[in-house]
C-alpha cells in the first residue's frame, strides 16, 4: 500500500478541534480548517492548490458561516480517488484503491473501513448540496486517503498535499460507555457517556438514536436530560437488525454540540412474565396484574384459562399499566394466566403460564358490608346518595334510619342491590343513624353495615331539575323539580334582574311533570329561573334562583384551520421543530392534533363573535391572545347541560403548539410521559396514565392514526 492510502482507518479518525477548516466536495466538498477560518471574510475568493498546483474548476469556492466550501471532485480524481453518488439514499462514497469513506447528505454521520470492518462516527459538519453540487467534508476524505489539508488565512488558500503521516484525531472526546463495535443488544441496556466532562457548559441533553446504516436515518430510542447521568435503552420490538447506536449531545434548543456512535445490532431476546400473581396462589379478591417486559411492544393482553377449559382474553391494554382482575364465584377452580405482548405486525410474544386457584367464597371468612361516607350537612337540603361496599353477593339491600332519641326504625328503601337517593323532609326532623341490612344470596343470612349519624333539619326543600347555573339557553328549555314534601302544585317563574319583572312559564300538580318554555328575543340576556310550590298543608316553598343566559342570535361553531387533506402537512413543521428541541415524538404530536381538532376542521371559535382561537388542543384558560367562549359540559343535581367556558386563544397556531408542549413538559403530573415521549406508542399510553384524557381508548386512537397514516416516518432523524 502506498503512502497515499496507508492505514486508511488510522488516517480517518479526525478531530476538528475548535474551528477546524472544512472543505467540501463536488461532486463538491467542504473542508475544515484551523480556527483562523472563523475570521475569514465571506467575500474573499479562495484558491485551491493540489500538490502545489492551482486547481482549475468550474465551481467556485465560498465561505459560509465561517466555513470554507470548495468544489472538490476534481481534487479527489486528480489524486487518484473516485467519487460516486447514490441518489436514492443521498450518499457520497469516495474510493481509493481498497479504501473508501461514505458520507450522508445533510447528516453528520459518516462511515469508513478499518481492517476490513465498517465503522461509523460523527463529524461536526454535515455534507450539503448547493447549486446541484454535493459538498462533503474534505478533511475526512483527505485524512482517510493520506492527504494533508491546510489553510492560509493571509492568502486565502487551501493546500491539499499527499502525505504519509497526516495528523489524526477524533472529532469529539466522548464515547458511549460499555458498548463495543459490533455488539449485539438483546435486552434492556444502560447507556452513558465517557468524556461528558469535555462537553461545553450549554450541553443539556443527550438523544440516543438507532440508525439505519443504508439511509443514515433513525429514531430516538433513549434520552437523558443530564449529560452526566445514565439512561436506559429498552429495545423497541419493531426496531431490530443491524444499525448504528449514536449519542447526540444538544443544548436546550436541540442544537447539535457533539456526537459519537458505534456499529451495533438489536436482536431482542423477548422476555415476558406476569407480576401480581404467583404460581399456586389462591385468589379470593381482586388481583392487580402487570407485565414485566424487556422490550417495548405495541400493546399487551391477558389470557385467562379456567377449569372448564374456557378462555377469556382482554382487549389490548397499556403495556406499562395495571389490570385489576376480579374473578367470580362461578369460576372457582384452577386458573392459568399468561401475558400476550403484541408488536405492530400483530406478532405475539407470550409469557409462561402462571397457575393459580380461584377460591371465591359465597360467604367470606371475614364478610363485611360498609355504608359509604356522605356529606351529612347536605341531608334534608338536597338529595344525598346512599351506597355500600361489600365482599359477597346479596339479593336484598335495605336502607334503614333509626331515630336516636326514640329508637324508632324506618325502612327507607329496599332494593336487590344498588344505591338509593335519599331526600328526607320535615317529617323526619331529628337525629338519626343510617345503616344498611343486606341478605347474603347463598346462605340467606343477614349482615349489617356501620351507621352514620345525621341531623335532618325541619325544613322543606325544592330543587330545580333540567337546567343548571350559567346554562346558555338557545331555544326551548324543559324543566321539572325535586321536593322533599308533598305538594299541590308547582309553578316555574322566569324573572328579569334588570327591571324586576316576572313571568310564570307553566304550572303543574306534580314536581315530576316537565314544563317546556320557549323564550322570545325580548327575553335575551341574563335571567333567573325559580320553582315555587304550594305544599299540601298550605305552605309556599321556593327553590334557589338559578341564573341562566338566554341568547337567540347567531352562534358560531368551530372552524377549519386548513383543508383536511393538508392538515398533516400544516402541522408537521411544528411537530418537527419540537422534536428537534426536546425529542418529543413528532408522530405522536401530529396524531394528537388530528384527534383533538378532527383533522383541523374543528378549531374552537368564540361562539358569539366567530373569533378563531388557533387552539389546536382544546386547552381551557387564557392564551397570548386572550380567550374565546365555547360550550362545555357541567352537571347540576344529575342534570348534564352546556355552559360557556373560556378556551385559550393564540396569535398563531405555532403559539398554541408551543403552549401545549410547555404544558406537557413542565407540569409535574406529566413526568412519566416526558420519560418516554420520544417513543410514539409508549408516549400515547403515558398520556392516558398521566390523566391527559379520560377516554380509556385514547392511546389506541393515537396509535391507530400513526399506523394508518404512516406518521411513524416523521420520527426518522438524521444527525
Amino acid at each position: 500500500m502506498n503512502k497515499n492510502n496507508k492505514n486508511f482507518l488510522n488516517n480517518f479518525k479526525i478531530k476538528c478541534i475548535s474551528g477546524v477548516l472544512t472543505v467540501c466536495i463536488a461532486t463538491t466538498v467542504l473542508i475544515s480548517s484551523p480556527e483562523q477560518i472563523a475570521y475569514a471574510n465571506d467575500s474573499n475568493s479562495i484558491n485551491i492548490y493540489i500538490n502545489g498546483q492551482l486547481l482549475n474548476s468550474d465551481e467556485s469556492a465560498f465561505i459560509s458561516n465561517g466555513r470554507t466550501f470548495i468544489p472538490l471532485r476534481d481534487v479527489i480524481e486528480t489524486l487518484g480517488a473516485n467519487v460516486s453518488w447514490d441518489e436514492v439514499n443521498r450518499t457520497v462514497t469516495v474510493t481509493k484503491d481498497t479504501s473508501n469513506i461514505k458520507l450522508y447528505i445533510d447528516n453528520r454521520l459518516f462511515s469508513y473501513v478499518e481492517n476490513g470492518i465498517t465503522k461509523y462516527d460523527v463529524s461536526d459538519v454535515a455534507p450539503l448540496i448547493k447549486n446541484n453540487h454535493t459538498y462533503v467534508p474534505l478533511r475526512l476524505v483527505g485524512n482517510a486517503l493520506g492527504l494533508n489539508v491546510s489553510w492560509n488565512d493571509t492568502t486565502k488558500e487551501v493546500s491539499v498535499k499527499d502525505s504519509s503521516n497526516p495528523s489524526i484525531t477524533n472529532f469529539f472526546d466522548i464515547k458511549i460507555a460499555d458498548i463495543e463495535n459490533g455488539q449485539v443488544l438483546t435486552d434492556i441496556t444502560r447507556l452513558s457517556l465517557i468524556g461528558a466532562e469535555t462537553l461545553p457548559k450549554n450541553a443539556t441533553q443527550i438523544k440516543y438514536l438507532f440508525i439505519n446504516p443504508t439511509t443514515g436515518e433513525g429514531k430516538i430510542v433513549a434520552r437523558s436530560t443530564s449529560i452526566s447521568k445514565a439512561t436506559t435503552f429498552i429495545p423497541n420490538i419493531d426496531i431490530q437488525g443491524n444499525g448504528i447506536l449514536a449519542a447526540v449531545v444538544c443544548d436546550a434548543k436541540g442544537n447539535f454540540l457533539a456526537g459519537t456512535c458505534v456499529n451495533t445490532s438489536v436482536k431482542v431476546n423477548s422476555n415476558v412474565s406476569i407480576s401480581g400473581l404467583t404460581s399456586g396462589q389462591s385468589i379470593n379478591k381482586t388481583v392487580p396484574l402487570s407485565a414485566n417486559l424487556n422490550f417495548r411492544p405495541t400493546a399487551i393482553k391477558y389470557e385467562f384459562t379456567y377449569q372448564d377449559g374456557s378462555v377469556y382474553t382482554t382487549d389490548e391494554l397499556d403495556p406499562y399499566g395495571t389490570y385489576n382482575y376480579t374473578p367470580s364465584i362461578r369460576r372457582n377452580g384452577t386458573l392459568s394466566v399468561r401475558v400476550l405482548a403484541i408488536d405492530k405486525n400483530e406478532k405475539v410474544y407470550t409469557s409462561d403460564y402462571t397457575n393459580a386457584t380461584i377460591a371465591m367464597v359465597s360467604v367470606p371468612s371475614n364478610p363485611y358490608v360498609a355504608l359509604k361516607k356522605i356529606k351529612t350537612s347536605n341531608v334534608g337540603k338536597i338529595p344525598v346518595n346512599l351506597s355500600i361496599s361489600r365482599n359477597f353477593d346479596v339479593d336484598t339491600t335495605q336502607y334503614y334510619a333509626q331515630n336516636v332519641d326514640t329508637g324508632k326504625t324506618i325502612l327507607l328503601k329496599e332494593v336487590g342491590w344498588g344505591d338509593y337517593q335519599w331526600f328526607p323532609g320535615p317529617d323526619m326532623a331529628g337525629n338519626w343513624e343510617i345503616y344498611v341490612r343486606v341478605v347474603n344470596s347463598k346462605n340467606k343470612k343477614a349482615y349489617y353495615s356501620n351507621s352514620i349519624k345525621v341531623a335532618v333539619p325541619n325544613t322543606t326543600s325544592i330543587i330545580l331539575s333540567g337546567i343548571g347555573p350559567d346554562q346558555v339557553i338557545t331555544g326551548t328549555m324543559t324543566m321539572n323539580a325535586i321536593c322533599n314534601v308533598n305538594i299541590e302544585d308547582v309553578s316555574y317563574v322566569i324573572s328579569n334582574p334588570y327591571n324586576y319583572t316576572e313571568k310564570v312559564m307553566g304550572t303543574e300538580t306534580s314536581v315530576s311533570t316537565k314544563v317546556s318554555y320557549t323564550p322570545n328575543y325580548i327575553n335575551e340576556g341574563k335571567r333567573y329561573i325559580q320553582a315555587i310550590a304550594k305544599t299540601t298543608d298550605g305552605k309556599v316553598i321556593k327553590s334557589e334562583k338559578v341564573a341562566i343566559n338566554i341568547y337567540l342570535g347567531e352562534l358560531y361553531g368551530s372552524k377549519p384551520i386548513t383543508v383536511k387533506t393538508n392538515f398533516i402537512n400544516y402541522v408537521t413543521p411544528m411537530a418537527l421543530k419540537t422534536q428537534k428541541e426536546n425529542g418529543m415524538s413528532a408522530a405522536l404530536q401530529v396524531a394528537q392534533a388530528i384527534l383533538e381538532t378532527g383533522w383541523g376542521q374543528s378549531v374552537p371559535v368564540d361562539k358569539y363573535t366567530g373569533l378563531l382561537s388557533n387552539n389546536l388542543f382544546g386547552v381551557k384558560g387564557t392564551g397570548n391572545a386572550g380567550s374565546v367562549l365555547c360550550s362545555t359540559w357541567e352537571e347540576y343535581y344529575g342534570t348534564v347541560y352546556r355552559i360557556d367556558d373560556h378556551f385559550r386563544a393564540y396569535k398563531s397556531t405555532q403559539d398554541s403548539w408551543n403552549d401545549h408542549n410547555n404544558l406537557l413538559l413542565r407540569a409535574s403530573r406529566y413526568i412519566p410521559y416526558t420519560e418516554v415521549m420520544f417513543d410514539s406508542t409508549s408516549g400515547a399510553y403515558a398520556l392516558r396514565r398521566c390523566g391527559y384524557a379520560t377516554d380509556s381508548g385514547y392511546p389506541g386512537k393515537l396509535i391507530w392514526l400513526i399506523e394508518r397514516y404512516n406518521l411513524d416516518k416523521l420520527d426518522n432523524q438524521k444527525i
